[in-house]
């Protein structure tokens, strides 16, 4: 009876362990979305993205979200707060606003998507070039469980900004002179930026003995200039007769929103000239009708180190004077006095008074491939002289050649007095 109990027992583990186990429910884990910033770039091609600069306006920032979960992500929002030197503007009624933070709406995201949000904003002038980083929050739920999730992370935003410097400063003749003119100023500007400089207005700072050839010489328009390129802005200047020489530092200002900004320092240098000294002009009084009336003018050079070489001096009068009027001088050392000659004729017609001239000197010097120049101004008295005696004499012979003429043929016969 024993052995058939445990039989039984035996056989019933037997069966048991031979039947199948029912199979017990699988418990699912629940689905999360996870929305993350996969792409930030300016334009609207991630594979070209854009460049922007300071200064512009109304440029199109893209973020491209991404749910990166396993459930779907609803009612996808982005707002982006931004700081400066970046900006969303907008109007109202006709003013212009600036908001700190601007919201853009995704909508549902499904599993492994993507979607843009795109912002249209403006980087102030002021801005320097670099990355800029914004908050991003990003607000949606998860489907089965409509769970709220807000995450805020960092956006970084580029902005490039064109930085010019002075590169090379030239002028046209190498050397300045007090008193030239139509002077040719080339600054040689350079981008070492990360970007374009845009929009490029370049002002020269002009002070004495500097001054403007003409209206509009110094301010000169260049547009883009790209990062890394060089552009050559050529300014036009004369030189005043009083400048000193020596080294002077002219201002080159950017001009960015009707405001000057300072690019550098232009070096220009304004070499000796020789300067004459007239000492005396004889005579200085001169008749009308008068010919071979010789004008002899005293000259000095007045400078201190600097030799004039092939000096010529040339008399500038008007229509009623003629002659010789050019005489040349050769090489005067510093200090020394010459004379120039000229040999005139004065029209008759010349009316009587002051009779402003000049003396134009024209020389080289320091061995230069041109010829400089100055004219000074002098004046001549124009002033009727006395009668010549000759002109005197001449209607007296005439006088009495009549008389005697006359008597020879008894035709002018002398009355008689009457015998008292």
């Amino acid at each position: 009876m024993k052995v058939q109990r445990i039989a039984i027992i035996l056989l019933t583990f037997l069966i048991a362990v031979s039947l199948p186990s029912p199979e017990l429910p699988v418990t699912h884990a629940i689905g999360v979305a996870n929305v993350v910033v996969q792409n930030v770039f300016w334009g609207t091609d991630p594979m070209s993205p854009g460049t922007v600069h300071a200064g512009d306006v109304n440029e199109q920032l893209s973020i491209v979200l991404q749910n990166v979960g396993d459930d779907v992500a609803r009612d996808v929002s982005g707002t982006l707060f931004l700081t400066p030197p970046i900006d969303y503007t907008y109007f109202a009624n006709g003013v212009q606003n600036i908001a700190a933070s601007v919201t853009k709406v995704a909508g549902d995201m499904m599993q492994g998507t993507q979607f843009t949000l795109i912002w249209v904003l403006s980087i102030e002038s002021t801005a320097n070039s670099g990355i800029y980083h914004c908050n991003l929050t990003l607000s949606y739920k998860s489907a089965r469980e409509l769970q709220q999730i807000n995450k805020t992370v960092d956006v970084d935003i580029p902005v490039n900004r064109g930085a010019l410097y002075i590169q090379a400063v030239t002028t046209n003749p190498i050397k300045l002179f007090p008193d030239s003119y139509g002077n040719q100023v080339t600054v040689t500007l350079a981008n070492s930026g990360t970007g374009i400089a845009k929009n490029v207005q370049v002002y020269l700072q002009l002070k004495l003995p500097f001054i403007p050839s003409s209206s509009g010489s110094t301010e000169i328009f260049l547009g883009n200039l790209p990062a890394g390129q060089t552009q050559n802005a050529n300014f036009v200047v004369d030189v005043t007769e009083n400048a000193t020489f020596g080294q002077y530092s002219i201002l080159l200002d950017q001009v960015l929103n009707n405001s000057l900004v300072p690019i550098g320092q232009v070096p220009l240098y304004v070499a000796e000239k020789v300067i004459f000294r007239i000492l005396s002009v004889t005579p200085s009084v001169i008749n009308p009708g008068s010919s071979g009336n010789v004008i002899r003018v005293q000259i000095k050079n007045l400078s201190n180190t600097t030799r004039a070489e092939s000096v010529r001096v040339e008399l500038e009068v008007g229509n009623y004077i003629t002659g010789t009027l050019t005489d040349f001088l050769g090489d005067m050392v510093q200090g020394q006095v010459s004379t120039a000659i000229f040999t005139c004729d004065v029209d008759s017609r010349e009316p009587t008074g002051t009779y402003p001239v000049g003396i134009r000197f024209d020389w080289t010097q320091s061995n230069n491939a041109f010829a400089l120049d100055h004219t000074y101004p002098v004046t001549l008295y124009v002033q009727s002289g006395p009668i010549p005696i000759s002109l005197l004499i001449l209607p007296i012979i005439a006088i009495i050649g009549i008389v005697y003429f006359a008597k020879k043929k008894n035709l002018l016969k002398i009355p008689k007095r009457p015998k008292k």
